[in-house]
């Protein structure tokens, strides 16, 4: 049901997400760690929202079953890398399948029905930090400490198809809703560059080039002073939300590049940004000292915080929103649990935002 007042808008939400049940996990510690010892560096969650992926600074994955009752069966896969799993991304063509990295030279492709590794991709970088599929999961992008990108093609048997470099640090890398047609990354010194697959080369063909380029930079959004560290793109594709260092946030239309809110109410370093199911939320994670939040997209208003969610002594909080059903799991603790919040009635939605006059 559409409504046009804001203040009933907001109280109905607010009050939603209030009767959310935190249902609290703790992880059985590896090896010499303790409970305290080893924090959540990061969570992932499949397309269909039947497993979960947690990465801990004891260079472990647990991987959990999802159910509507909750999270059951962890595998356990000790020392993923060499050095802890940084980032992890899931192959949208598979339910099972998920690429990681971990501050070595290896893209690392698991199987999460049994924890078995079903590929390593031995790369030039010696410490690779984030990795992204494509919306179709014919690309996958890996990048270095040193602003490296490697391109690959899936559906090639991972070939090597591009390398070229960055001239300042990228905090994050995310695909729009167009298949692998673009993608945006975050810099340090607060731009947004757009790069855009080139559709006349064929990205699978065995004869690729590494020196025939098969991106190029399509624009450049501005307007952030301070590095931009998370990106997050609605899953209706319709808006992407960008944190900043500097505690700014702000939401972009992707039909005109456009800014379309900006957040200025927080006075702290943005780590992590994460869009709902369907867009009419997004998180928001701080470097130290606070709860993660959640807003409204429309509105820009603050609609819940959740309880004990500030970040470690050695990992930042973070959040992911399942794909299926307005749910999240966040790190808890200061990053030595995980905390699933469970929607009471399956049934049961916010409601809609006021439409804008």
């Amino acid at each position: 049901m559409n409504i046009n007042d804001p203040s009933q808008y907001i109280n109905h939400n607010q009050q939603f997400f209030k009767k959310f049940k935190p249902i609290v996990y703790v992880d059985k510690p590896i090896g010499n760690h303790t409970k305290s010892s080893t924090e959540v560096i990061t969570i992932s969650i499949n397309q269909c929202g039947s497993r979960l992926v947690v990465s801990r600074t004891d260079k472990s994955l647990r991987l959990y079953k999802c159910f509507p009752e909750g999270l059951f069966d962890p595998i356990i896969i000790e020392d993923a890398h060499l050095r802890s799993v940084e980032s992890i991304s899931w192959d949208p063509k598979t339910e099972y399948d998920f690429a990681t990295v971990g501050n070595d030279e290896n893209i690392k492709i698991w199987r999460s029905s049994n924890g078995k590794l079903i590929n390593n991709l031995k790369t030039s970088c010696k410490n690779l930090r984030i990795v992204r599929y494509s919306i179709d999961g014919e690309i996958l992008i890996a990048i270095d400490k040193n602003s490296t990108i490697l391109i690959y093609s899936v559906l090639n048997n991972y070939k090597l198809i591009q390398i070229f470099k960055i001239n300042d640090h990228i905090y994050d890398l995310q695909w729009f809703n167009y298949e692998h047609s673009f993608f945006i990354l975050a810099l340090h010194d607060g731009s947004l560059p757009i790069y855009e697959i080139n559709d006349n080369i064929n990205i699978n063909k065995k004869s690729t080039d590494l020196g025939e380029e098969i991106y190029k930079l399509k624009t450049i959004i501005k307007g952030h002073r301070s590095s931009t560290n998370s990106i997050s793109v609605s899953p209706k594709g319709t808006y992407f939300v960008v944190g900043a260092s500097d505690g700014i946030i702000s939401l972009w239309d992707t039909s005109n590049l456009l800014s379309k809110n900006l957040i200025t109410d927080i006075d702290q370093s943005i780590i992590n940004v994460s869009c709902s199911r369907d867009g009419t939320y997004f998180s928001t994670s701080f470097e130290k000292n606070s709860n993660t939040l959640i807003y409204d997209q429309i509105l820009g208003t603050k609609m819940f915080e959740m309880p004990n969610s500030e970040s470690g002594s050695m990992t930042f909080s973070c959040c992911c929103w399942f794909p299926s059903k307005t749910e999240f799991v966040y790190s808890s603790d200061f990053g030595t649990t995980i905390t699933l919040m469970h929607k009471p009635d399956e049934h049961r939605t916010g409601i809609r935002p006021p439409s804008k006059r």
